[in-house]
Order: C-alpha cells, then sequence, then structure tokens
C-alpha cells in the first residue's frame, strides 16, 4: 500500500514538473513573438531648415547631395534654426555627401554664428538668432522615445495666420537710390535701395 502511495506521489510530482518546465518554455515562446514595434526613423530632404521641425530632439534619415552650396548653413559646430539639417551635417562631419541618419538636438539661440570651411561646405555667418541646434551621431539615448513622425511649423508667419500683412510703400526715386518705408505692427522700418544688391532681413 506504502508503495501505491508513494508511487502515486512521484508521478504528481513527475507531472508538476513537466507542467512547470513547460509553462517556462512557453513564456520564453510568448516573450519571443511578442517583439517591440520597430523604430521608424523619417526621412527629410536636404533643404528642411531645423526650424521648421518643432520637435527638440529627433533623429532623421537625411538624402545623399546634402553637400550642394544651394543648401544654406549658418555657424559651426552650433547651427541657426535656419539652416539646413543635412547640410549642418555634412558640415560637421558626422554625415558625408552620400547621406545617412543623425541625432538633432535644439538648444537656445546664439548672439552670434560664425561660419567656417569644413568637410566641403562653407557656412555662414549670422549676428544673431532666435533658436540652435547641433548634429550627433545617430545613438539613441536610453529612455528616450524619439518620433517617428515629425512635427512641422507652419509655413505661414505669426502675422499672417493672425490675418495681417505689413504693407510697402515705395517713395520717389531719388537719382542714386530709392527709401521704402515697410510699415507693421511692430512699427515703421525704412529701407534704402540702390544699385547695390539688398541683403536680405529675416525676422
Amino acid at each position: 500500500m506504502r508503495t501505491v502511495v508513494l508511487t502515486m506521489k512521484a508521478s504528481v510530482i513527475e507531472m508538476f514538473l513537466v507542467l512547470l518546465l513547460t509553462g517556462v518554455h512557453s513564456n520564453k515562446e510568448t516573450a519571443k513573438k511578442i517583439k517591440r514595434p520597430k523604430f521608424t526613423v523619417p526621412q527629410i530632404n536636404c533643404d528642411v531648415k531645423a526650424g521648421k521641425i518643432i520637435n527638440p530632439e529627433f533623429i532623421v534619415k537625411c538624402p545623399a547631395g546634402c553637400q550642394d552650396p544651394k543648401y544654406h548653413v549658418y555657424g559651426t559646430d552650433v547651427y541657426a534654426s535656419y539652416s539646413s539639417v543635412c547640410g549642418a551635417a555634412v558640415h560637421s562631419g558626422v554625415l558625408d555627401n552620400s547621406g545617412g541618419k543623425i541625432l538633432v538636438r535644439k538648444v537656445a539661440g546664439q548672439s552670434g554664428y560664425k561660419g567656417s570651411y569644413s568637410n566641403g561646405v562653407q557656412s555662414l555667418s549670422l549676428p544673431r538668432w532666435r533658436e540652435s541646434f547641433i548634429v550627433l551621431e545617430s545613438k539613441p539615448k536610453k529612455g528616450v522615445t524619439y518620433p517617428s513622425a515629425l512635427t512641422y511649423s507652419s509655413s505661414k508667419s505669426p502675422a499672417a495666420q493672425a490675418g495681417k500683412c505689413s504693407r510697402v510703400i515705395e517713395s520717389k526715386p531719388s537719382e542714386s537710390m530709392n527709401t521704402r518705408r515697410v510699415l507693421g505692427d511692430s512699427g515703421e522700418i525704412n529701407i534704402l535701395t540702390g544699385q547695390a544688391p539688398l541683403a536680405l532681413a529675416i525676422f
């Protein structure tokens, strides 16, 4: 009788162990099947400026050919957000002209940006700008979730969004130059124009 009881106990223990091992194996298989969603890196064109992207930190993929001088870059190491993102990446040396993935991080605006020639790209100087960015290798930081889709700002200016527009009034031409008054919400600006080309003022 004792032998039968012991045999039954041994069988129960064996069954318990088999079920336990089966459950562990099943959990491992389930864990393998449940994969984290794959991060999709958004791709941008060479002419996209950092200021058009609202996200404070993001990873993007640049195409080839962004070394072209038509994609303007302002600054060295720290770039004005008016710069081409991918052009700045080539200038900084993070990318070459064949393109690739980069990490972009927005930083505060600078009182001045110094132009320089680097990696086949001539960056320009700028007195000051409201926002800057730096370019890093595309190594995600732990615990940081990067967007799979970028958020872009509106192409319209705040004045245009509010239904306001500036008026340009041109005075009578003098012998050597014209005087133009630009009237807007922030006041009046006198612009002198002549034979020399005008410098672009960005607000």
